[in-house]
């Protein structure tokens, strides 16, 4: 309710023989009343619309979440080796700083740089999440000058770093607790303890896949990409401590299956470079979201993705091609142990397709 119209209630209440007009005792003396009583409405929503977990966000979903023991995985900061140059005998602190055009890296242990002029050490960037990852070569200068060193750079990309986990994704292992029975080390106990390691997005797990007693946990990052390894042993480490006594479980990041599009559509728009970067940009979403945890490719959800580029007026037809070559016009199944990427993407519009008819 606004303040008025709260207002307006209060002033019914005042007998006729009173005056309520604008300006008037009662008036000036409810209004504040009734600035109050709405500042409680609206705590009064805050706190219905956070007592639920489906509609909780934020500090209050956490609170909702560890009633089941549940916590929100935290970020992780990227780690990864620096080759550092410099005079022979020069030290290299614990904490001294490389950079990338955006982004610090501290040196993890002190190090000298040896006789050949050259020292690699490990490094963390000093901020936590995504942003932290890098590619190789890209880590390149000191933010200050270091006595006796004169180049760094990453031999190899910097990984490991994720974002905390995000309200959807808690809530959906919250729903997976409540609604499963994840007891005595059954499939869904393993899916449970997979994704309670940070940077884990969906897990497969293959029950007696090597005999009796065996267990395969295949696991994608929380970006539906295959998992690095260091998320991987991570994981291993985990589930170690948390499975039964004699199970044999094996951790492994799921194999890319790269799916060759071919879509045909309709378009009025001149960048059209623009428009295939969007629509890539688009079916990657979806195939990394929901076709990894679904194990399926959808022909109406990879339609839907084009679709909702702005720009594409239809999407005709499609067709998928496999890594080994097979060529399908329908919905497919992605094989146990893997996750679906988009290949080469051919965008054809409909226009060129009668032309050449």
């Amino acid at each position: 309710m606004t303040v008025n119209e709260i207002l307006d209630d209060l002033l019914e209440q005042v007998p006729d023989e009173y005056d309520t007009s604008e300006g008037s005792f009662f008036y000036d003396l409810l209004y504040p009343v009734a600035v109050e009583i709405q500042v409680l409405y609206n705590k009064i929503d805050v706190l219905e619309q956070n007592a639920f977990a489906l509609t909780a966000i934020g500090e209050y979903l956490d609170r909702k979440v560890a009633e089941q023991g549940i916590t929100r995985n935290p970020a992780t900061f990227a780690k990864g080796t620096l080759r550092i140059t410099g005079t022979p005998g020069s030290v290299i602190l614990q904490g001294a700083k490389a950079a990338t055009d955006s982004m610090l890296y501290a040196v993890d242990e002190t190090a000298e740089i040896t006789d050949t002029g050259t020292v690699y050490v490990t490094a963390t960037c000093i901020i936590e999440g995504s942003g932290g990852n890098t590619g190789a070569d890209t880590i390149t200068r000191f933010p200050v000058t270091l006595p006796g060193l004169t180049s760094v750079t990453n031999p190899a990309e910097f990984t490991g770093g994720y974002d905390s986990e995000s309200d959807a994704d808690l809530l959906e292992r919250y729903l997976e607790k409540v609604s499963r029975p994840n007891v005595s080390g059954n499939s869904y106990h393993y899916i449970e303890w997979a994704k309670e390691v940070s940077g884990v997005g969906d897990v497969q797990v293959i029950p007696l896949w090597d005999g009796p007693g065996t267990v395969k946990v295949v696991i994608v990052d929380s970006d539906g990409q295959p998992a690095e390894t260091n998320l991987i042993a991570k994981v291993q480490a985990y589930i170690d401590e948390c499975r039964p006594v004699g199970a044999d479980v094996t951790v492994e990041s799921a194999e890319a299956k790269e799916v060759n599009i071919t879509a045909f559509i309709d378009t009025e728009v001149a960048d059209f470079d623009a428009l295939k970067a969007n629509i890539s940009t688009a079916i990657s979403a979806y195939l990394a979201d929901e076709a990894a945890a679904k194990m399926f490719v959808s022909y109406a959800k990879v339609c839907a993705a084009i679709m909702s580029v702005d720009g594409v007026d239809d999407c005709g037809s499609l067709r998928f091609v496999s890594e080994g070559g097979t060529e399908t016009t329908t919905s497919f199944p992605v094989p146990e142990g893997y996750i679906p990427v988009l290949g080469e993407l051919n965008i054809v519009k409909n226009t060129e397709l009668h032309i050449a008819i």
